[in-house]
């Protein structure tokens, strides 16, 4: 019985995969490196976001020293596209109708909470997500992901087993995560992860719309 629905924000529930992209170019460019295109970053993209840049043949010391650059970098590119970002394909259909099944939603992220929030405002998703589980420093993906802290955190609170979970989301970390815990996972294509590492990792459903998140969990319910 699915009691909680745990979905990603970037990528997710967020279509800003190519906003993050541009951002990663201005810091490639401020370290005199090629920018990269979208199926790189995708075949790439992981958390923490410092192997990421080392995959890009960004040298892992000269991404360490520039850091607080790279923060500043990336939030500055990033938030000038940030306000014009849509939801993905119906995303507000979907947290709508899971809200009226009376199953709780909350946002797991390594993105900003305040951010997230403003975002959720704008775009009237607000009133179907009860938490935000993200980061409060910007600077926290460059070297770690407490995705999996958070949200066990947050089961343990509120007493829901790891069975009673449906996480969503477009990337391996959610995957291994629900893995970690005994919950669902539910992978997204088209996000900020390429399909065929989705496949490699095996999650419980494999998805190319939002929309199947609602079959599934009446499949199981």
């Amino acid at each position: 019985m699915i009691k909680l629905v745990a979905f990603d924000w970037n990528g997710t529930l967020f279509a800003d995969a190519q906003a993050c992209l541009n951002a990663c170019n201005h810091f490639f460019k401020a370290l005199d490196l090629k920018p990269i295109t979208l199926a790189q970053f995708r075949r790439t993209f992981t958390v923490p976001v410092i192997d990421f840049y080392e995959k890009n043949v960004a040298p892992r010391a000269k991404v360490l020293a520039n850091s607080k650059l790279n923060a500043e970098i990336f939030h500055t590119y990033y938030e000038l596209l940030e306000d014009k970002i849509r939801s993905r394909a119906h995303a507000k259909e979907v947290l709508a109708q899971i809200y009226r099944s009376k199953i709780d939603c909350i946002v797991i992220s390594n993105h900003m909470v305040p951010q997230i929030r403003k975002q959720l405002k704008r775009l009237d998703l607000d009133k179907f997500v009860k938490e935000v589980l993200a980061n409060t420093n910007r600077d926290a993906p460059m070297l770690g992901n407490t995705k999996a802290e958070r949200i066990e955190t947050y089961l343990k609170k509120h007493k829901i087993k790891g069975e009673e979970i449906l996480i969503v989301g477009d990337g391996l970390e959610e995957i291994e995560i629900a893995k970690t815990i005994g919950a669902i996972s539910v992978a997204v294509t088209h996000g900020y992860w390429s399909t065929s590492r989705l496949k490699a990792a095996k999650p419980d459903y494999l998805i190319n719309s939002l929309k199947e998140v609602i079959r599934i969990v009446k499949r199981i319910n």
